[in-house]
């Protein structure tokens, strides 16, 4: 295997291979499995690390400026990005005082849109969430609690705007069907029908997560 790896050891009962979005290959294993046993699952999983590996590496390279904080994206458009003394997003740039700045901004800027379209769709899927607020997530675009609160991630407002839209919906949809069934399906379905599209593409984004 020509890919370094960690070992997350406990008390599960299978193994499994995770690779973030930057390439970190993690594996969890149960306590009682021999290094030289995770060793050999790993080679029997090469050619799909490789895969991932370069598709992750593919993103990366297409999406440099934005790596490099020389742009950054709004609705899916990558905008130059200059860093000074004020924050706003406009038609042509993005300003920010800091980098630490850009959740604020962006929710500041968008939230009164995302409440909007999150009433709308509300009324169109006959879902009732109980409020919509933001925050940073690593690992998830948007969540439904228990109690049908939606919480968004700010990095929702870079994606394209019909990848905003089917996030929105997923997570209305929760506040139905609190898994992801066949039943959760059919409800994304019913408002969109390309919904497999569009969650294709949601993973051309994921890199934006180990950006802010």
């Amino acid at each position: 295997m020509k890919y370094k790896y960690v070992i997350i050891r406990s008390a599960r009962k299978s193994v499994a291979i995770s690779i973030s979005v930057d390439n970190q290959i993690t594996v969890r294993a149960p306590w009682s499995m021999h290094t030289e046993q995770i060793a050999e699952f790993v080679d029997s999983k090469e050619r799909w690390i490789e895969k991932v590996v370069r598709g992750n590496s593919l993103k990366f390279s297409r999406n440099g400026d934005i790596i490099d904080y020389k742009s950054i994206l709004v609705d899916g458009k990558p905008l130059p990005l200059f860093i000074g003394d004020k924050n706003g997003i406009f038609s042509d740039c993005v300003h920010l005082k800091s980098l630490r700045d850009v959740e604020k901004t962006y929710e500041a800027h968008f939230y009164g849109r995302l409440s909007d379209e999150v009433k709308t769709l509300a009324e169109k899927t006959k879902t009732t969430p109980a409020s919509v607020s933001v925050k940073s997530y690593k690992g998830r675009w948007g969540c439904c609690d228990a109690k049908n609160n939606l919480i968004f991630n700010f990095l929702l407002f870079m994606l394209p705007r019909e990848l905003q839209t089917y996030v929105i919906v997923h997570e209305l949809c929760h506040t139905i069907c609190h898994n992801h069934s066949h039943a959760f399906w059919k409800l994304v379905g019913e408002c969109l029908p390309d919904y497999k599209a569009l969650r294709d593409r949601m993973s051309l984004y994921d890199f934006l997560t180990t950006l802010y």
